[in-house]
């Protein structure tokens, strides 16, 4: 439990002869022509102030913390498209590679140690289907 005290302070003001303001917690020992301010500093802080902070601390700390965590998210989310567009554009650049490939006037594909020699309809349905995939992943 918290108890505030109430520790009244002085703080005295005066101007010098040669007119400089100054503060301090005790009375100048010389005597001016001018009057010596004492200033009251009343150092209590009530238990409603001290809630009240306590719960505007808390708000605003749950502010930063969603704001935080808001641009955590914004971030992966950032990263994982740039990853997505990186793995996009590589997989555009296999399939103009691949449909490059099947445009050469004689296309075999190896199964094993053997050659499979494509005729030019099949070589034309293989054309088609990377095209067909092209404008899903190249757009």
């Amino acid at each position: 439990m918290l108890l505030t005290l109430a520790a009244p302070a002085e703080i005295y003001k005066w101007v010098d002869d040669e007119g400089k303001v100054h503060y301090g917690e005790k009375s100048p020992n010389t005597t001016t022509d001018r009057a010596v301010e004492t200033i009251k500093i009343k150092d209590d802080v009530s238990t409603d102030d001290t809630q009240r902070a306590n719960e505007a601390l808390k708000k605003k700390s749950k502010s930063l913390d969603k704001n935080r965590e808001k641009r955590k998210k914004e971030k992966l989310a950032k990263k994982k498209k740039a990853s997505q567009q990186a793995n996009k554009k590589k997989e555009c650049e296999t399939l103009k590679k691949l449909l490059k490939f099947y445009q050469y006037p004689r296309v075999a594909l190896t199964e094993g140690d053997e050659y499979n020699w494509l005729d030019e309809e099949q070589k034309q349905v293989e054309i088609v289907k990377i095209k067909a995939q092209m404008e899903g992943v190249c757009n």
